[in-house]
């Protein structure tokens, strides 16, 4: 009832009044009030549809923002819808397209992107955010100069570049554009990691999984992870949605198609990895850098995180993890840059008990005084691959006001550290990649990083251990030790001198036995008559046998 209320009694009438403008306009602004009142005097008295309401509240303050010309009266509207959609959100945080409300609230910027990329790679994503995306990257991808001032240039260069990559522009543009873009953050103070760090790492994790494709290998790594984690879990942690299984996921494609998807992931990959690396490098240095970075690295080490948990969850599926390490694997992380920035990071912020603690849990144990969200959590609240990044009941609040999220006080920095380091702990615990030494407080490289000390050659042996073997197959062996083989492999040739290449010895066949005589052939061939046989019985005794019962022996074919 109430959606057919708003279908029919309400949308319908605005899309009339609003395609007779401007002589509509004072009916519209009349319809439009009318309206609002009616659906928040429904919103405080029928609470059973709560969420109807709520969105239609939304929708109704962004028709009349849409109509207004002032400026600010457009921006007043414009708040009053996000805050409505925001508290929807908040209900709901896996439905994608309340995200995708939201990105048309914004301007043109990363965090627009940011809105529809999550919109798209939510745990439900809302496919026609596709459209709404192309829609804004048509225009965004023709400008030549996207902004004038540096702080605005460096944010301009990344929407273009995701712009084209939503495009699949050709392979030239894309390298032109990648490359402006991640020169600004090599530069001081050119990008601004505080304000944009979060929705650029959003960003680039919504273009690795293809914006939200079918056929993306990452987002069906994810849904799998989801799905058996869940099956092992409580019945009440169950996912919204059912998730594919690898056997029901698409992960083929045409063979045309397929070649454009790898050429894109690759440019979406190099853009995350660089962008990565170059936080955790500090091109800049100093404490200011790594106060401003500190959102962008603890969400993507929450990333990392949930990746490498996504590659142990599908060791069972080889497919499905190798189309993972394909599209983007834990491989290709630097992860001694990794090691460095966390190591500079436990010098400014020390690692106690309880991080520790909440780390080999594997979930935050919050104290006293502590454990509010950051702001960036619920920037990633919702997607795919921060399902499980939050314990539940992380996000309950005594505030409702949603503009008390993005205020940072003195704490927020130092919750930061904390996440990242938890983060850190966490790679170190279950994973391979990361060690942590808690007598030195210092994190390093694990052993799936660590150079191998033996490599194994395919059909090289030691020389003492070719002696020893040829002491157990003969004097025989040494001839064959010695020969050299009909072809000589390729990794033998750039062996120690301390290898030699062993042949195995050619089985020796035993004589034939010869054939058996009969009467027949002695006739035929004329040879020596065959003696009779008789049974006889043996010569018992001797220092080894010992005869219970003579008369039980077996007799046996003997001479005459």
């Amino acid at each position: 009832m109430p959606a057919r209320m708003w279908k029919y009694g309400i949308h319908d009438f605005l899309e009339v009044l609003r395609s007779r403008r401007p002589s509509s306009q004072d009916f519209m602004l009349s319809f439009i009030y009318l309206a609002y009142q009616m659906m928040a005097l429904l919103y405080e008295t029928a609470p059973i549809f709560l969420d109807t309401w709520i969105e239609c509240l939304g929708d109704l303050a962004r028709y009349r923002m849409s109509i207004e010309d002032e400026k600010e009266p457009h921006a007043q509207w414009g708040c009053v819808a996000a805050s409505w959609y925001i508290k929807a959100s908040d209900r709901h945080p896996q439905i994608g397209r309340l995200y995708h409300h939201l990105a048309i609230l914004e301007r043109p910027s990363l965090q627009k992107f940011a809105c529809y990329g999550k919109s798209l790679t939510c745990v439900v994503p809302f496919p026609n955010a596709r459209d709404s995306l192309r829609t804004l990257c048509i225009p965004i991808a023709k400008e030549a100069q996207p902004a004038r001032s540096v702080g605005l240039l460096s944010e301009a260069s990344f929407c273009k570049l995701h712009a084209l990559i939503f495009l699949a522009a050709p392979e030239p543009v894309l390298e032109q554009a990648s490359y402006t873009a991640l020169s600004f953050l090599r530069q001081p103070d050119a990008f601004r990691w505080r304000e944009c760090g979060v929705p650029l790492a959003v960003a680039n994790i919504s273009a690795l999984l293809g914006h939200g494709s079918d056929t993306n290998a990452l987002r069906i790594a994810f849904d799998f992870t989801i799905q058996r984690i869940n099956e092992r879990a409580q019945p009440s942690h169950s996912a919204t949605r059912p998730v594919a299984t690898p056997a029901k996921g698409k992960l083929g494609a045409p063979e045309a198609k397929y070649e454009e998807i790898r050429r894109l992931l690759q440019v979406s990959k190099r853009v995350t990895l660089d962008s990565f690396h170059t936080a955790v490098r500090c091109p800049s240095g100093g404490i200011a850098f790594i106060q401003d970075s500190l959102a962008f690295v603890g969400v993507m080490l929450c990333f990392i995180h949930i990746l490498c948990l996504a590659k142990r969850e599908t060791q069972n599926e080889p497919e499905l993890n190798m189309s993972l390490c394909l599209v983007f694997g834990p491989d290709e992380i630097a992860w001694d840059q990794v090691v460095g920035y966390l190591n500079q990071l436990t010098r400014l912020r020390p690692v106690t008990d309880h991080l520790i603690q909440s780390a080999r849990q594997g979930i935050w144990l919050e104290k006293a005084g502590e454990g509010k969200p950051l702001p960036e959590d619920y920037s990633i609240r919702g997607l795919v691959w921060a399902y499980f990044a939050f314990c539940p009941g992380w996000f309950d609040s005594d505030s409702d006001e949603d503009w008390l999220r993005n205020v940072e006080t003195s704490g927020t920095h130092l919750a930061r550290a904390d996440r990242a380091l938890y983060y850190g702990l966490r790679l170190a615990f279950e994973t391979p990649y990361l060690s942590y030494e808690p007598t030195t407080v210092t994190f390093s490289t694990g052993s799936a990083m660590a150079p191998s000390s033996t490599v194994p050659v395919p059909q090289l042996l030691r020389t003492a251990s070719a002696e020893s073997q040829a002491r157990h197959l003969g004097p025989g062996f040494h001839t064959q030790l010695l020969m050299p083989p009909r072809s000589t492999p390729a990794s033998s040739a750039a062996s120690d001198s301390d290898y030699v290449h062993v042949r195995r010895p050619a089985k020796q066949q035993a004589p034939p036995a010869p054939a058996p005589r009969s009467w027949a052939t002695v006739v035929k061939t004329g040879g020596p008559p065959m003696k009779a046989a008789r049974l006889v019985k043996p010569r018992l005794g001797g220092e080894n046998v010992r005869v219970v019962d003579a008369e039980s022996v077996h007799f046996e074919q003997g001479d005459a």
